[in-house]
């Protein structure tokens, strides 16, 4: 009977032992991060809805009862969910995510163009300046924010950055304090995180806008998502029906836009966390270089073109970017804060080149804030007024 009883006990241990190792694997397997090829294989075959553009497919929503905190990551991408962070490896990450993914109740399917672009970085033509890090301060006509960059020429599978993950709050669009004539509007102003564009000529990207008209000036106030890849697409609104995605001025806004070599289809997810929307998008070839994956960045804009020239800055005071981070084809992990001869600061000037009007007021490299999260500001005439063309 003893001997029994000691057999009893030995197969239960064993049994125990065996479960405890499958539940350890099942956890492992939800939680791996699918990267490159496969991420992209994954999307090729998802279902997809056909939008208004031509070339530009948005994913189809997830069947009923599907429960994003218990799926897999392969069953993530299938619906153009971003994946599970690893929570033993990134808390704060976990967190954000499975906050934004409990939020989403609507599914956008169809975007729409419109008759101006998010661009490529245009420098001023001074001298980029180098800090003892390496750190390179650049001017530029339309971008201020920060970049991760390498100088690849051709899109490389370990090297090239693949997805750029951010979190953002929608400014207050406005007109620089004060009174401000109708002639000098309107203002604009789109903030996104994307790849390429730097030092090369392809950038998929996707992000919220700041439309500013002053109202009784006979144009519109105008908040929205989009997604872009110049220079094929334009500035590609989100619609949630017939109608824009809503968006309002404090909304927690995240973006994650993926790479793929060269000419291959594109992908980008957008979602409001605060209006409970997301939307994924394909978006395949038109025209361009192809993208390289040289560059990381995370930016605030103002878009081209009013007539011949950059829209005038909108007055968004502050904005900042929380949870910012990128990897490249091997998993490496980047984020703004990185110091060294791999990052690139970006400073907003005037038409006139010479008047600075929205740069990074803050970034650093220690602890989380440090790392991960840019302030912006705007400044002089983009803030107080008299920016001439």
């Amino acid at each position: 009977m003893q001997t029994q009883n000691w057999r009893f006990l030995n197969q239960v241990v064993v049994v125990t032992a065996v479960t405890l190792l499958i539940v350890s694997f099942s956890t492992l397997a939800v939680a791996q991060r699918i990267s490159g090829d496969e991420r992209n294989a994954i999307f090729a075959t998802a279902p997809r809805i056909p939008t208004s553009v031509k070339g530009v497919t948005a994913f189809a929503a997830p069947p009923k009862g599907f429960n994003p905190l218990t799926a897999t990551n392969r069953e993530l991408l299938n619906y153009g969910l971003p994946q599970r962070p690893d929570k033993a490896v990134n808390v704060k990450a976990y967190e954000h995510w499975e906050r934004a993914m409990l939020a989403i109740k609507t599914h956008a399917t169809n975007v729409q163009t419109r008759p101006y672009s998010s661009r490529t970085m245009a420098p001023t033509g001074m001298p980029d300046v180098a800090d003892v890090k390496g750190t390179i301060s650049v001017g530029s006509f339309n971008w201020s924010g920060i970049a991760n960059f390498n100088h690849l020429k051709t899109w490389n599978a370990k090297t090239s950055f693949d997805e750029v993950v951010s979190i953002w709050n929608v400014p207050v669009a406005n007109h620089p304090f004060g009174s401000q004539p109708c002639s000098e509007g309107p203002w604009f102003e789109v903030t996104w995180n994307g790849i390429g564009g730097y030092l090369d000529g392809s950038l998929v990207q996707g992000g919220s806008a700041e439309y500013w008209d002053d109202g009784g000036c006979g144009g519109p106030v105008e908040y929205y998502g989009w997604v872009e890849w110049f220079p094929g697409y334009s500035i590609l609104p989100i619609y949630c029906g017939s109608s824009l995605c809503p968006v309002g001025p404090g909304d927690d806004f995240e973006t994650i836009s993926y790479g793929a070599a060269g000419t291959s289809e594109q992908f980008v997810f957008v979602e409001d966390v605060t209006q409970q929307w997301s939307g994924t998008f394909g978006i395949v070839y038109n025209g361009g270089p192809g993208l390289v994956g040289s560059s990381a960045e995370y930016i605030v804009e103002r878009p081209c073109c009013n007539g011949s020239n950059y829209y005038p800055l909108a007055n968004y005071v502050w904005e900042f970017f929380d949870d910012s981070f990128a990897y490249d084809g091997a998993g490496t992990l980047f984020y703004p804060g990185n110091a060294g001869t791999s990052t690139a600061i970006f400073t907003m000037y005037a038409d006139n080149g010479s008047t600075p009007i929205s740069f990074p007021d803050f970034y650093g490299t220690a602890g989380n804030q440090g790392r991960y999260s840019i302030w912006l500001a705007d400044e002089n005439c983009a803030y107080s007024g008299g920016c001439t063309p």
